[in-house]
């Protein structure tokens, strides 16, 4: 019964927060942090487990689709615009920003970008999701990969990393 309480109770809270129902589990030490002027969507049937944090600033908006499960300790921040589609798996310690830092300009500000994630995509464990990407339906995302860019749909997306720095002798 708490977790069906938890999704009505933060719609009096915020108002530019709307969470379809009914909601499958949301664990403990859920952290929303939404903006007067930003937009936080959540899809009906989501399983969110514990740490998780869902940020919109500014006037961004961030919309998660139905059925998605965000593993422990994902963090998602949105300035601007971050879409993730229906029948989403992300993995632990996953990172998703759609804006960066404009370190050309002292620091000061932010460079926006859109971050869109297909329909029933698996994002593994540890990976960086950074502004203007978009993964195509249906992909996998290997552990630990640093996304910027465009992916098609049905891809497998892995980083190679076993580059040899130096070798000893």
């Amino acid at each position: 019964m708490i977790n069906s309480i938890k999704p009505f109770i933060l719609r009096f809270i915020y108002r530019n927060l709307d969470v379809k129902l009914p909601q499958r589990r949301w664990e403990s030490c859920l952290k929303i942090k939404i903006s007067k002027k930003g937009k936080l969507l959540i899809g009906s049937y989501c399983n969110f487990r514990k740490n998780v944090q869902l940020r919109v600033c500014d006037e961004g908006r961030l919309i998660i689709g139905k059925n998605v499960f965000l593993n422990t300790n994902v963090s998602i921040t949105s300035r601007n615009n971050i879409r993730i589609g229906n029948n989403v798996k992300i993995a632990n310690n996953v990172v998703i920003v759609d804006h960066d830092h404009d370190y050309k300009n002292d620091l000061v500000g932010y460079k926006n970008g859109n971050v869109y994630i297909g329909n029933n995509v698996w994002i593994g464990a540890n990976c960086v999701i950074m502004r203007d990407t978009i993964i195509g339906d249906n992909s996998v995302v290997g552990a630990g990969t640093i996304l910027k860019g465009s992916y098609e749909a049905n891809s497998l997306i892995v980083q190679k990393k076993e580059s040899v720095i130096k070798n000893y002798k």
